[in-house]
This record gives C-alpha cells, sequence and structure tokens, in this order.
C-alpha cells in the first residue's frame, strides 16, 4: 500500500534537484541505485523530507519493512520528537510489519503533532485497515481525503470496502481512483483492482476473508488454480512434490476436456519447459511445436514449468492476447505474478525453479491420464470474468 503521497512527491519542488537521480532510477525500478542516490542525496541534505518519504517507500515497496522501520527511526532522530512525519512513517512500518496496536500509537501521535498531515490519517486508516476495523478506517479516510485528495486515498478505499463485501462501491472508489490518475502505473493498478473487485463480486456474495485458495486466486487474477492448497510457501520435506504436480497434471488435462478447448498443438515458453510441453501435447492429443511456430488457428496451449513474471512468458502470453485465440498453462506461479496464466497449476512451489524441474522429472514418470475435475475448479473455469474466457471472447484478459 502506498503512501499518500507516494506519486505527487515526484513533482519537483523547489530545492529537491538532488533528488532527480534517486527518482529516474526508482523509476526505472533500479532499487538498487534508487537506494543509493536517496542515501546520497540525504547525506548531502538531511533535511529533504522528501527524500525520506520515497526512500521509505521504496523500502516499503521492496519488502524491506524493517530496512524501512529503521529508516523512520533516523528520520526521528534527526527531526526530533516534535515532528509529526517520522512518526507517521514509522506507524506505517510498523502496521506493515503486523504491530497494528503500536503502529496505530506512533499515528496517533503524529496526528497529535500535526492534525492537518495527510500522510498520518491516511497511513492511520491503513493500520485500522489492516485490523480489521473497517468502518474506523473508512471514518479516518475521510479527514485523509478532504486534506489531501489523491489517487492512493481512493485506492485504500477501494481496498477496505472491498475487504467489507462492499464490492459496488469498492469498484466505484477504484473507478475513481482510475480516473482522477495522472500517471500510468497508478492508472494501470486501479485497473486490475476494478477487474480483481469484480470478479471477487461474482462468487457468491462472500467476504473476501471467506474465500476459498482458488477463489482468491480467481479474485485476485482471473486464473483458475488447481492445487487446493492454502499455503504459498515451499512445500516442506514432508511433502510429495512430485506427487502434488502430478496430480496438476492430471487435472488440467481432465479441463482441457471438460472445457471442450481441443488446442491442435502446445508449446513450452522457454527450452526448458520442452519436457512439460512433450508431456502434455501427448496427453491431450496435441501437436508439440515450438513456441516461435504457433498459430492463432490452432488455438495452441501454451505451457511454462514455472511462471515467475519473466520476459519471455509475457511476451508468450501478449502474443495469445493479440490473437485472441489458445491458452496459457503455469504448472507452478508465483504469488504476485505480473502476467498470471490462464491455469495454474500450484502457488506452494515457489523459491527453487532448479528444484522445481528435479521433481517434475519424477512427476512425469508417473500416469498423466486425465482426472475427474473438482466442481469447485470448474465452477470457477465457467465464470464469465475468468482469464481464458476473455481472451477467447476478443475482449482480452482482465488482470
Amino acid at each position: 500500500m502506498r503512501l499518500t503521497s507516494s506519486f505527487a512527491v515526484f513533482r519537483f519542488q523547489p530545492g529537491e534537484e538532488g533528488l532527480a537521480k534517486a527518482r529516474w532510477h526508482s523509476r526505472e525500478g533500479k532499487s538498487a541505485e534508487a537506494e543509493k542516490a536517496y542515501r546520497a542525496a540525504l547525506a548531502a541534505d538531511p533535511e529533504l523530507r522528501s527524500g525520506w518519504l520515497e526512500l521509505f517507500e521504496l523500502l516499503r515497496r521492496d519488502g524491506r519493512l524493517h530496512d524501512a522501520l529503521e529508516l523512520a527511526m533516523r528520520a526521528e532522530d534527526h527531526f526530533g520528537p516534535e515532528a509529526a512525519m517520522p512518526r507517521a512513517i514509522k506507524g506505517a512500518a510498523l502496521a506493515e510489519l503486523g504491530r497494528t496496536r503500536d503502529a496505530i500509537a506512533a499515528l496517533e501521535e503524529a496526528i497529535e503533532l500535526d492534525g492537518n498531515l495527510a500522510l498520518a490519517w491516511h497511513e492511520m486508516a491503513y493500520a485500522a485497515y489492516r485490523a480489521g476495523e473497517y468502518a474506523r478506517a473508512l471514518l479516518v479516510l475521510d479527514r485523509a481525503f478532504a486534506l489531501e485528495p489523491h489517487t492512493d486515498t481512493l485506492m485504500l478505499r477501494g481496498h477496505i470496502l472491498r475487504a467489507a463485501g462492499q464490492y459496488d462501491a469498492a469498484e466505484v472508489a477504484f473507478e475513481g481512483a482510475q480516473q482522477s490518475a495522472e500517471h500510468d502505473v497508478p492508472r494501470r493498478e486501479a485497473e486490475r483492482e476494478v477487474a480483481a473487485t469484480r470478479r471477487a463480486a461474482t462468487l457468491g456474495g462472500k467476504k473476501p476473508r471467506r474465500f476459498t485458495a482458488r477463489e482468491r486466486a480467481f479474485a485476485d487474477t482471473g486464473a483458475v488454480l488447481l492445487d487446493a492448497g492454502t499455503d504459498p510457501a515451499t512445500p516442506g520435506p514432508a511433502d510429495d512434490v512430485p506427487a502434488l504436480l502430478a496430480s496438476c497434471l492430471r487435472t488440467l488435462v481432465g479441463l482441457v476436456d471438460a472445457l471442450e478447448w481441443h488446442p491442435a498443438v502446445c508449446g513450452g515458453v522457454a527450452p526448458e519447459d520442452e519436457p512439460l510441453a512433450e508431456a502434455v501435447a501427448h496427453a491431450i492429443g496435441a501437436q508439440l511445436l515450438p513456441v516461435a511456430a504457433l498459430d492463432p488457428a490452432d488455438r495452441p496451449l501454451l505451457v511454462a514449468v514455472w511462471n515467475g513474471g519473466g520476459r519471455e512468458w509475457a511476451h508468450q502470453l501478449a502474443r495469445l492476447d493479440r490473437w485472441g485465440s489458445g491458452y496459457a498453462f503455469a504448472l507452478a506461479e508465483a504469488a504476485g505474478a505480473s502476467e498470471p496464466a490462464d491455469v495454474i497449476g500450484t502457488s506452494r512451489c515457489a523459491g527453487d525453479p532448479a528444484a522445481l524441474h528435479r521433481s517434475l522429472e519424477e512427476a512425469l514418470a508417473l500416469p498423466l491420464a486425465a482426472a475427474p475435475v473438482d466442481p469447485e475448479i470448474l465452477a470457477i473455469a465457467a465464470n464469465p470474468l475468468a482469464r481464458w474466457r476473455a481472451r477467447r471472447s476478443g475482449t482480452g484478459p482482465s488482470a
């Protein structure tokens, strides 16, 4: 969750010229270079409040939450006990770390020091949201928005409303964020959240906290998850990974038949995916072809052992989207992958692609005959907002 000022701070203000290099690296996604430049700028001029805020957000965005908290405490030491901004980002870091009581206490202190600091009100709303206090979060967010109307405030409102199961209101908030965004990044993020909210609303009126792992994956990405497991971490020694992968592949074969996809060809995204592509092609009665030879008329099935959001995967998926034809399957996928597959085998095998490929070798030695498909999988695959259906209809998938 970004800070209220995460994009506004990129408008240059007098005296902020020293942040130009850091901001450029940040926009280019070069986190290490950006961090180095931010720290150099703050060493040269520690009074640059925007520098502290932007470096904090960089660390936060990269999941370096303890480093973000350390930075907030350094800011607190530098600006002194009467400064509200350091308390606000300290509260934000504590909220991200799950220390919501401490977070709210720090944010209350920030608000007491400066009741007009929109950032503190925004982060107070976020902390209350993390604590499950949705009504309080919305009330606090009203104050933040009154002080500083901002895209991120609308985005947070959407997340709170969606978590509370108020899908229509959440969609309105996300659409407002989309329309008010001045940059492509937040605009695309808002578009994704609108699509995710619409998908969540089709799941029987349940609140997100009651979603199954498969329903959650569908709401987040539009993908069909075959594995019912809920733990996204790498399976431990007690888990039979080859058996899990083989089960996913058998379910895929059954699903291809149940949905009447009839792909004529199957291709692996990368050379290391060829053994998987060959096995799937044989199991579904399709021809194995190199990915470069795929043709939209053949309704190709694109497969990958691991989707970690690589460039080649995104490139091949974009081809399917342009064609409005074909299907994409990832045997294992990283949680939050920017370009999710239409069908995901499991999200519990992240971390070590080499180990995943070794487990796949054992899985491919097992029979891959079609298995009965769980009714929940079929229901999700039949949802009109599933990724594969959007492509087949020619409207393009909504991620």
